[in-house]
């Protein structure tokens, strides 16, 4: 595998080092200093003052004078207390990023990554169904994307798989307080009731959210009533048993809410390898908890069946109900078996999940490894969405849903483009509007790590100024503009130039573009998105900087064609960036 830009220099200058030192120095050694005044590079002589029983100061004067003394070509060096700092030429660093990513372009930042012997499997995207997706399962769709991306973007074999609940306790819930309201008798409920039943629903009403409203109700109505719990049971065994009424309802309704979810996962560009549904793999869930049963895994603890892993500090996991009915356990230690079915070269599996869900899945896991597979089963666990007044729950009725915040941020972007393009309209309106509002959502959610909450401010996120997407789009759109002008052959009249600032502007701007892949490498190893939103954010305020120190429509000759070149180089490599978040680049905003 070619090595990067940034290795490249810091391989260059360890050899130097290692050479004046006469003793090793690895490139690993070599680090940014805080002020980047002080150089591009750092050498800290700290290891090297205990070995030779100096201080680390004069060890780094010593071994400045000895580097002086080699006359390297590009390169300075500056003691600066226990520190050497390391400069490099602008004119080679420059010329050597721009030829680079003009020849990888829109794979600059990627890699092949390390040979592979299997697949890695990545779900998310699973909500219930006969519930409204909301502001939470946004936060697990675009994080999951933000995996697959970077893992992707490094050589990984990624496969993205969602898994749907369709046939949970919740589902029951809302079928049962559909007939209860309906006052149709459960135990004598047929397939010609039913589908006479479907057929009286309104257009209005075949949606998630007229789901979820049923489903808010029905807790509310057995929070006071528990004793009907006992008719959840039964439509939850009818709907296990397939009977035919029951699974007429059921499916009927389960299209509705699917329906809306591919349309939400192409809004958002969500794309998986395969939908898995609950409903799938009941009849293999309740095989396997007899599997467990019998080699003893499981064991009957007050008329349920349960896993007792207390021994291993993970709690006792609960198989099948008293009642007989199964549990999510059952059913996803079903379909981790489906998984390793459709992929047998599948290494290790991950499902992007609420942090709640932690142990349950570390219980999996362990269940699974009872059961004789040697795979990993993982949670990649994401932290709760809140608004300013507080936490959600489908229970308590008090969820923002996924289409209520779009819609009231393509508004808020509409009005925010309208103030400084009054022009604007139609489709080109909506268009800016979209990857304002998506730039916006995705930024506040991935610049953070996935294991904080994080509290949803509309404003703040539409900002163009501060840690936004919109900002990060924003520098994008100014480096379009520029190569417009510059290739219409537009120019300015030119004025006095700082050659200090210029060049201290596009050195800035020309390491942070070679950063990149070390970036791209680092997010994917650590499963941190929050890395790559850092440099965008960070890419985003040097290409301002250059903006505002860097005159390149008023250049003469060469200067202006590097300076164009350089601003092409740094809207490719910013684009990339953003690009692996799932955030759009307009050229114009």
């Amino acid at each position: 595998m070619a090595q990067t830009l940034w290795q490249t220099w810091t391989s260059e200058v360890a050899a130097c080092l290692s050479e004046a030192l006469g003793a090793t120095v690895m490139a690993s050694e070599i680090t940014i200093p805080p002020d980047t005044r002080l150089g591009d590079f750092s050498f800290a002589c700290f290891k090297q003052a205990k070995i030779r029983k100096m201080s680390s100061t004069e060890v780094a004067k010593e071994l400045v004078k000895q580097l002086q003394t080699m006359n390297v070509e590009g390169m300075t060096f500056v003691a600066a207390g226990p520190y050497v700092n390391v400069g490099l030429r602008l004119r080679d660093v420059m010329s050597q990023t721009i030829h680079v990513v003009r020849e990888q372009g829109d794979q600059f930042g990627t890699s092949t990554g390390e040979p592979s012997h299997g697949r890695i499997l990545i779900e998310y995207a699973n909500p219930n169904t006969h519930k409204e997706v909301h502001i939470g399962h946004l936060r697990n769709f675009i994080t999951g994307r933000a995996f697959v991306s970077l893992l992707r973007a490094v050589g990984k074999p990624v496969v993205p798989v969602s898994y749907v609940n369709d046939l949970g306790a919740n589902v029951a819930k809302t079928l049962w307080w559909m007939l209860h309201e309906a006052r149709l008798d459960l135990r004598s409920f047929e397939l010609a009731h039913a589908e006479a039943f479907c057929a009286a629903f309104s257009i209005e009403q075949k949606t998630g959210r007229y789901l979820g409203q049923l489903y808010t109700e029905a807790t509310r109505f057995l929070e006071e009533q528990p004793d009907l719990e006992a008719d959840i049971s039964y439509v939850q065994s009818q709907l296990e048993a397939h009977h035919a009424a029951y699974e007429f309802l059921w499916r009927t309704t389960r299209d509705w809410c699917i329906d809306e979810l591919r349309s939400i996962f192409q809004e958002l560009d969500v794309q998986v390898e395969k939908m898995y549904f609950e409903s799938d793999l009941i009849d293999r869930a309740q095989e396997v908890v007899n599997e467990l049963e019998q080699k003893k895994v499981a064991v009957r603890s007050q008329g349920a069946l349960v896993v007792d892993l207390e021994q291993e500090k993970l709690g006792v996991m609960l198989i099948r109900k008293t009642d007989g009915n199964l549990l999510y356990a059952s059913k996803d230690l079903a379909l981790a078996e489906e998984k390793l079915r459709d992929y047998p070269d599948l290494t290790r599996g991950y499902a992007v999940v609420d942090q709640r869900q932690n142990l349950y899945f570390r219980q999996l896991g362990r269940v699974l490894q009872l059961l004789g597979h040697k795979q990993l089963f993982e949670a990649l666990c994401y932290e709760l969405v809140t608004l300013k007044d507080g936490a959600m729950s489908s229970r308590k009725g008090n969820i923002v849903t996924y289409q209520g915040l779009r819609d009231g941020v393509l508004a808020y972007a509409e009005e925010e483009i309208r103030k400084r393009h009054e022009h604007i309209q139609g489709t080109e309106l909506a268009k800016r509007a979209w990857d304002l509002a998506l730039g916006g959502i995705i930024f506040a959610m991935l610049k953070q790590d996935p294991d904080r909450i994080f509290t949803f401010d509309m404003e703040q996120a539409l900002s163009f100024e501060g840690a936004t997407g919109p900002y990060c789009q924003y520098a994008v759109t100014r480096l379009a503009s520029i190569l417009r002008k510059g290739t219409e052959g537009r120019r300015v009249e030119m004025g006095e130039e700082n050659v200090a600032i210029i060049e201290a502007a596009q050195k800035d701007l020309v390491l942070k573009i070679a950063q990149l892949p070390e970036k791209v490498a680092l997010a994917a190893k650590e499963l941190r998105p929050s890395v790559m939103a850092q440099w965008c954010l960070e890419m985003a305020q040097a290409v301002s900087a250059f903006y505002r120190d860097v005159p390149v429509l008023s250049a003469q000759g060469s200067a202006r064609y590097e300076r164009l070149a350089l601003v092409q180089t740094a809207k490719t490599a910013l684009s990339n960036g953003l690009r692996l978040l799932g955030i759009p680049t307009p050229e114009e905003m």
